[in-house]
Formats: structure tokens, sequence, C-alpha cells
């Protein structure tokens, strides 16, 4: 057994353990949880090639398949021969002796401490995290459709969301029906990035690699080519020059902005471009519109959604770009390559937050208070938990993360047991 594994499985039965010493955990009749993931966060298939393209540490390491590349085409062609087939819940590096974990943990913890179980009565849904967010709407429709059919029309469910999964929970929650809304007993967001992040564009210059770039990763010709990764943009931008001045005329949801600025598909120039980017570029109106729509659609305090209880998790441990520079020549989207070569603005910039999210764009329109304390939580209500989970990626592996979950969850189970809802 890898070494992350055992103590994956110790930190599971000391939170079972802490939940029984308070009276709460053990078998019961569990709230039903719905998990959406985010970016990697499902496998891909390519039904025609009968082969996974990602989620199998062989694409990573050795490209292959040969055939597999990752860019998506939003077509029903493409969505019909490659789609998410299954849930990651950890990557394997070395077989037997090493797996990046990645939502393993919190399953493991619910297993333990509250008698979950995967496909009776908890709910990871894969989806292909490239494609627009709002398709995922239908498929919470249909979601609760089933478990309506399987629990009864008076069972409440919970929600759980990953980072960007997040955005596409609010939209739902905006769009869906009264009878969807009211069956959810409790939301949790882990990193929802609420008025998105300079990472999107980020991913988008340099690409996104699970190992590093001496494997198979997703370039950034590959990122440029999915919708989610605009839906992902930062809604209302700061972008400074090299002086700190504001660009004045920068409009993110610009075609001419992107050429001008030389962002996304556009940041290589002359005609030596690949036939990925340019299929980017041909799209990048059309994916621009559909990121400026979503932005639109959930921005602001909605009463449909503040009715729900929900249960933020956040951190300050890292820092994050609240400012994108540009210094007529090259972006400066990253924390490390804005503290390194113009540190002078870095005090403007950046500020407390993950690696990806900048904490004050996420506490203007809180769902409820800020708590800090590991062991002294509002559980059973509404609240925004602040730890110090070091990366956006460690929120939903952070330990007092998971045990906040659980502790919260059981109370929530607690209530319903006695009919609280």
């Amino acid at each position: 057994m890898p070494l992350n594994w055992g103590y994956s499985y110790a930190r599971s039965q000391s939170i079972a353990y802490q939940l029984r010493k308070a009276g709460l955990g053990g078998e019961g009749k569990n709230l039903p949880v719905i998990y959406l993931s985010g970016i990697l966060g499902s496998k891909l298939y390519d039904r025609q090639e009968q082969a996974q393209i990602w989620g199998d540490y062989r694409g990573v390491f050795f490209h292959k398949p040969h055939y597999a590349g990752y860019e998506y085409e939003d077509s029903e062609a493409h969505r019909t021969r490659v789609f998410a087939n299954e849930h990651l819940h950890e990557f394997t590096i070395v077989p037997g002796l090493v797996h990046t974990l990645v939502t393993a943990e919190l399953k493991q913890v619910l297993q333990a401490g509250l008698g979950y179980k995967e496909g009776q009565d908890l709910f990871f849904m894969a989806h292909d995290w490239r494609a627009d967010l709002c398709s995922l709407a239908g498929r919470l429709d249909a979601e609760f459709a089933r478990l309506r059919a399987r629990f009864g029309d008076d069972q409440k469910i919970i929600l759980m969301g990953q980072s960007i999964a997040n955005l596409a929970i609010r939209y739902w929650l905006r769009t869906t029906t009264s009878e969807n809304r009211e069956m959810i007993a409790k939301w949790y967001a882990f990193g929802p990035p609420w008025q998105g992040t300079f990472h999107a564009l980020s991913m988008m210059e340099t690409g996104y690699y699970p190992g590093t770039r001496l494997f198979h990763g997703f370039s950034a010709d590959d990122v440029t080519s999915y919708p989610s990764a605009y839906q992902l943009l930062p809604s209302r931008p700061t972008v400074v020059d090299i002086q700190g001045k504001p660009l004045t005329d920068f409009d993110i949801y610009s075609t001419e902005c992107w050429q001008e600025y030389r962002m996304g598909p556009y940041r290589a120039s002359g005609v030596d471009i690949s036939p990925v980017c340019q299929r980017a570029r041909e799209h990048l109106g059309l994916n621009l519109k559909k990121a400026r729509e979503l932005a639109v659609s959930i921005e602001g305090v909605s009463t449909l959604e503040q009715a729900i209880p929900q249960v933020w998790f956040l951190s300050d441990n890292n820092t994050a770009v609240k400012a994108a520079v540009y210094d007529g020549h090259r972006w400066y989207f990253e924390t490390k390559t804005i503290q390194r070569d113009v540190p002078q603005l870095a005090s403007q910039v950046l500020e407390q937050g993950d690696d990806h999210l900048p904490l004050s764009g996420l506490l203007s329109q809180r769902c409820g208070p800020v708590i800090r304390d590991a062991y002294h939580q509002p559980w059973g209500e509404s609240f925004v938990y602040i730890s110090k989970a070091r990366t956006h990626r460690a929120l939903i592996n952070h330990t007092p993360n998971l045990r906040s979950l659980a502790f919260d969850l059981a109370v929530e189970r607690e209530k319903y047991q006695k009919g609280g809802y």
C-alpha cells in the first residue's frame, strides 16, 4: 500500500473516532450526496478507440493511446465520441507504489465516519469539465429526477462542488425548478471561484500539466478550445501596465482585445500556428459570448440561492493574483513571475488567498459568518470556513476541511432524522 493511502486511512479513522466520541458517527440514514468535480476531476473515454484518454498514467507518461489529443470540439459528434465515463478518485503514477489522491480521501472520510457507500447514497457525477458549464444544468435536473424516483419525493439531497463546478451549481440553482431547490438540504462549495480567476488566462498561455512539461498534458492550444476555461475568466478583471496604471480600454469579452493584447489563441503571432489554435480563434467569439452570459446570470445575490444552506471552504494560506500585469510585450498572470520580475507591483496586484483565488473577492457576498477556528463552528448552519489549506487543489483534502465536512454532515443527518427539515 502506498504511504499516502496509509495516511489517508489513518486520518479517516481518526475523524470517525472523533465523530463517535461526540455521539455523531456510525451508521444511520444518510442524506444522499451528489459530488461534482472540478478541472481534471473526471476520466475521459474515447468510444471510437475504446480507450481512456485522460485519467490513466499511460496517457501522461507515455502519451498512450498515441492518437489522444485533448482539444475540445463543441459538437454532438465529439461529445458522442469522447465523454466522461468515470469520476477520478485517484491518479496512478507508479502502479502499486505512488498514487495521487484526488477525492479518495474525502470518500474515505464519509465512508469511515458516516457509513456512506458509493453508488448507494454517495454519487460522484462524472462530467466533461472542458465543456460549457451550463450543460451541467440538464445533467443535474436528470440526476435529481433519478434520486427522487429512487428515494421518494420527500428525500433531501446534499450537493458538493469542487472549484469550477460551483459556477455550474449556482447557475443551475437560479434556473431549475422550485421542486429541485426544495430537495437540497445543503450545498458544500470547495474553492468556489465566484469572480473567476486569472489562472484561466495562465492556463491558456502555458498549458496545464498534471505532471511536468516533460510529460504529456493539456497544452495551451488545447485549453483555448475549452468553453469552461473562458467561463472561469475573471468577470470584472483589473489589469495594469508596468507602472501600475489601469488599462482602461481592456475588455475581457472582446475578441479584438484578445487579438490586440495577444491572449489565448492569439498569444502567438504570424501564420505558424497549430490547427488547434486556428480553430480556437474561429470559436473565440462564441466562447467569450457564453462566458459573458454565464457571468451575468450568476452575478449578484439571488434569493433562490440564498434560501439554500451553504458552507464554503476557502483558504488564506497562499498568495493569489487580483490584478494582471501587461508590460507591452508580455503578460504576468502568476504570483511567482510577478514576485520575480515586477516585485514593485506585488503589493498592488497580489493578495492573500489560495494560489488561484484572492480571498477578498469571495467574501463580499458571503453565505454566512466567517469562521477560522477548526473546532468551534456553527455546524448545521451556513458559514464560510477559511482554513490553512496550502493550495486551491488541496482544499478537498485538507484535514480540517474534511473534519468540518464530516461533523457538519453528521449534524445535518441528525436534523433530518429528527424531522428538522
